[in-house]
Order: C-alpha cells, then sequence, then structure tokens
C-alpha cells in the first residue's frame, strides 16, 4: 500500500514538535542561571550543586523525549499502528495537559513563550494520525507482516523452512 500524505503529515508534525523540544532545553540550558531556585539547601555551594544536578537532570529527561519522538516518528513512517496509537496518546495527553494549565492558572499560550507552537504541532498530529488513510495504511502493513510470520511458522511446523 502507498503510503498516504497524513502519515508525511503526522511524521512531519512529530519532527517539528521534536525541534521545539531541543530548543526549549537549549533555552533553558541558556537562561539556567538566571532560574532562582529558592530551597533550604544551605550554603551557596550546596545551591549551585543543586542547581547543577537539577540542570542534568532536566537535560537528559528532554533528551529522552527528543529520542522517543524520534523512535516513533520512525515507526509511523515504516508502518506501525502500535507508533500511531502511541503518537496519538501522547498528543492528547499534551493538550490536555495545556488545556488544564489554562484553566487552572490561566496561562496565556503565545508565540513568545512557545505554548502556542506546541500546543498547535500537538492538535496537528492528532488531525493527521488519526485520519483513515493513515489508519488503513499502519493496519494494512501491520496485517501484512502478522500474516508473513504467520505463513513463516506454518511452513516450519511442516518442515519445509529450516531456520
Amino acid at each position: 500500500m502507498k503510503r498516504p500524505i497524513s502519515i508525511y503529515l503526522g511524521v512531519l508534525m512529530i519532527l517539528l514538535r521534536t525541534v521545539t523540544t531541543i530548543v526549549t532545553a537549549v533555552n533553558i540550558a541558556l537562561d539556567w542561571k538566571k532560574v532562582d531556585i529558592s530551597l533550604d539547601a544551605g550554603t551557596s555551594a550546596d545551591m549551585d550543586a543543586l542547581s547543577g544536578a537539577l540542570l542534568v537532570g532536566l537535560m537528559i529527561f528532554f533528551g529522552v523525549v527528543v529520542i522517543i519522538d524520534l523512535a516513533v516518528a520512525a515507526l509511523i513512517f515504516r508502518g506501525s499502528n502500535r507508533a500511531r496509537f502511541v503518537a496519538m496518546i501522547l498528543a492528547t495527553v499534551l493538550v490536555l495537559g495545556s488545556a488544564v494549565d489554562f484553566f487552572a492558572d490561566g496561562t496565556s499560550f503565545t508565540l513568545e513563550n512557545g505554548g502556542l507552537l506546541g500546543l498547535s504541532l500537538d492538535i496537528l498530529v492528532l488531525v493527521a494520525l488519526s485520519d483513515s488513510d493513515a489508519r488503513d495504511f499502519t493496519t494494512g502493513n501491520s496485517n501484512t507482516r502478522s500474516d508473513v510470520r504467520r505463513r513463516r511458522r506454518l511452513l516450519r511446523r511442516r518442515g519445509t523452512v529450516k531456520s
């Protein structure tokens, strides 16, 4: 089956979301000295150590998110229905998180704080990957692969194919 345009667009939106995650991580790392951590950690050396550990933890978190996004995008492009489903769940969680943030704190989504871009990319991922052509492509590939595995197992049982 030919790969539909909705798969291309969904993967592109996931990749753009990955780029925004990388930009966010770089901005946090560059502006980290301006962040005021107000915990009772003792001396200023303890605060610097705590601040550095928190920055490293955040960068590891962002790195894991980027790797997961890239893996999901690659799997969707190859035709994985499970990866499409995971991407749609993640996008739904992010959209719902933005909604909760808006209603709880009154957070405004603008281009300056990156909220509007991330929210719109998540909505576009949902729209692209929930398309019927995208579903048919990924379920068709999944069924084809499982049919090939099933035939291979049957042939092995009959003894016509050696492992």
